[in-house]
């Protein structure tokens, strides 16, 4: 499935940006995604959360910041705090291969 590899490269990008595969920084807010249900169509979907501050216990707060989706071809639709270039990086490249056709040979009858 096409949003499985989409959100496989997502993962390695988060790595690579905190060290873990669920959470990123962009413009000073840390953002975590959380996966929801995938629909009978494939859609993926879930929501982000950003880190709102840190409690007197020392635990992060995390509010809702809004949510993702990615179709089943692997297209992002929407992902909150991803800038729309960088969420094109994780999108599958597909390379459409066009058959091809020999023209017909028509003999003498």
């Amino acid at each position: 499935m096409d949003a499985e590899y989409t959100l496989t490269q997502l993962k390695v990008w988060c790595i690579n940006q905190s060290g873990n595969e669920q959470i990123w920084v962009n413009k000073d807010t840390t953002y975590h995604w959380n996966r929801g249900k995938t629909t009978s169509t494939g859609l993926v979907n879930g929501v982000i959360r950003k880190l709102a501050g840190i409690d007197s216990a020392g635990k992060q707060i995390w509010v809702v910041a809004g949510s993702f989706k990615i179709n089943e071809h692997g297209t992002v639709l929407r992902f909150t705090g991803i800038p729309s270039k960088v969420q094109k990086s994780f999108e599958p490249t597909h390379q459409v291969i066009e058959p091809q056709v020999q023209d017909a040979v028509t003999e003498p009858a």
